[in-house]
């Protein structure tokens, strides 16, 4: 078991809430089960395997993002990581800019319409 890396996604899982509640007014369904799948994951498999299983299989990821509820759920996953997160400092908006270029069309406008 990884409990450091447990700890780490419980802290983040909190952070995320929190800002999707300054966001949004309210918590989603999908905010409250945000990166659940991680912590129970983790317990079981390494941190390679978890991570990429994750990311390959989490609509709040570009790489399957599709719809307004996915987008919105990817600012607030970005907006939130600098607070838990040391490795990733940036807000939304730097986030976007940096890593995702690519996918400005989809993000910008809901990351005005969150008002960041």
């Amino acid at each position: 078991m990884q409990k450091d890396k447990i700890i780490y996604t419980v802290k983040h899982r909190k952070a995320f809430r929190r800002v999707e509640k300054e966001l949004l007014g309210h918590n989603t369904l999908r905010g409250i089960l945000h990166d659940l799948d991680k912590v129970f994951l983790y317990m079981i498999f390494d941190y390679k395997s978890v991570h990429n299983w994750h990311r390959n299989h989490s609509r709040h990821h570009s790489i399957k993002a599709k719809t307004h509820s996915d987008f919105v759920q990817m600012v607030v996953d970005w907006e939130c990581s600098r607070y838990t997160k040391p490795d990733k400092p940036l807000n939304a908006r730097e986030t976007l800019n940096k890593f995702y270029p690519e996918l400005k069309d989809e993000v910008l406008p809901v990351i005005q319409e969150l008002g960041l």
